[in-house]
């Protein structure tokens, strides 16, 4: 068997059918999208697969839950002409410059917005909110207290401070941040049971700077203060509370497909650093998940993802090159998962994950 370019993570259910069922589009009822800043460029030809061909012809509505960058991807899934919008997405976000190497937090937050605008053009909003299939939940965190500052001298305190809490006890972030979920329908699809949550309709006239807000990292863009229809305060990225996302919520009958850039998933942005956080696998229990493998990704330039701190290493021509050439390597993942779907031979290249199993399986695929 030849070295794949990407590996398929299942949990025991998600497992059980694929092997008694082969893989189709109709086994998945949610689709989710993670925070991770330029990581994504690396699965962008994935996208294109799963919008062109694997969810091609599609009847039956799906929920899609994304934060940060998986917002702005999962926006594309929801307009009419996906692959168009993916198109103007990663071009917009690929060649986004700035004169100084330490721009301000309004700079990096007008281009954003404005990259967000050229993918929605005139009517894309309506098109997301109204689409009866691709129905989005987009996830932002709300600031309590000083975390709704733009003050860099009250924020960075309060940010140090519920980072230093969470390292203690996860559920604590509800004293710090409240996720609120916009989502398109006149009721959430997806719910969650952890943390403090609220929900807010998403409309024509919020979904822009609702997914700006979805991707807004405290100290490097600014906050998104009072969305239409949302209640007041300012809203950041939603990777802060929902990085990876734990994968314990409920969502439509069906399995989860998770096409991500890691073997392994964190649930919060302050748990990068706190490898015990990883999410376990019993979590995975309904979960497919496609990412690069780990042999894939020591061949790409500096043998590596695209990762935020390449605007601070590289001068704009180097870093727009690089992250073109991973672009179009990454077609290496996207006609893999073509190949194995096409040729039904799924099983064969699935690795199942247990209830306590995934650092073990993730060791085998060399990822831990």
């Amino acid at each position: 068997m030849k070295n794949r370019s990407c590996i398929l993570l299942a949990g025991a259910k998600a497992a059980r059918r694929v092997r008694e069922e082969g893989l189709h589009q109709g086994q998945f009822s949610t689709l989710v999208g993670a925070s991770g800043g330029p990581k994504w460029l690396v699965i962008s030809q994935l996208d294109r697969v799963l919008m062109g061909a694997f969810f091609k012809g599609r009847s039956e509505p799906i929920a899609t839950l994304g934060s940060s960058i998986g917002s702005f991807r999962n926006m594309c899934y929801a307009m009419e002409n996906p692959l168009a919008a993916l198109e103007r997405l990663e071009y917009g976000y690929i060649h986004q410059s700035y004169g100084d190497t330490k721009p301000t937090p309004a700079e990096i937050t007008a281009t954003g917005g404005a990259i967000l605008q050229e993918v929605l053009r005139e009517s894309g909003a309506r098109e997301v909110v109204e689409n009866p299939l691709w129905q989005s939940h987009f996830v932002t965190a709300r600031g309590r207290g000083p975390l709704a500052s733009e003050k860099r001298a009250i924020l960075a305190p309060a940010l140090f401070t519920s980072a230093l809490v969470n390292a203690v006890s996860r559920h604590s972030l509800k004293a710090f941040w409240e996720r609120v979920v916009f989502h398109s329908r006149a009721q959430a699809t997806v719910k969650f049971g952890n943390l403090s949550t609220a929900n807010a309709p998403l409309t024509p006239e919020n979904v822009r700077e609702v997914v700006l807000a979805s991707g807004s990292i405290p100290l490097v863009m600014a906050g998104v203060r009072n969305p239409a229809g949302a209640p007041l305060g300012n809203y950041r990225d939603g990777g802060i509370t929902d990085y990876h996302f734990d994968l314990r919520f409920s969502h439509p009958r069906g399995l989860v497909l998770y096409p991500h850039f890691f073997p392994f998933m964190v649930p919060g942005w302050f748990d990068k650093g706190l490898s015990w956080r990883r999410v376990r696998g019993d979590a995975m229990m309904s979960t497919l998940l496609i990412a690069p493998s780990p042999g894939f990704v020591e061949q790409l330039p500096f043998g590596k993802i695209p990762d935020r701190n390449d605007f601070y290493k590289m001068p704009s021509d180097e870093r727009v090159r690089y992250w073109k050439k991973v672009v179009e390597m990454s077609r290496q993942v996207a006609d893999d998962f073509y190949e194995i779907w096409q040729t039904g031979r799924v099983a064969d290249h699935l690795i199942e994950v247990g209830s306590d199993d995934l650092p073990h399986k993730l060791q085998q695929v060399g990822a831990a």
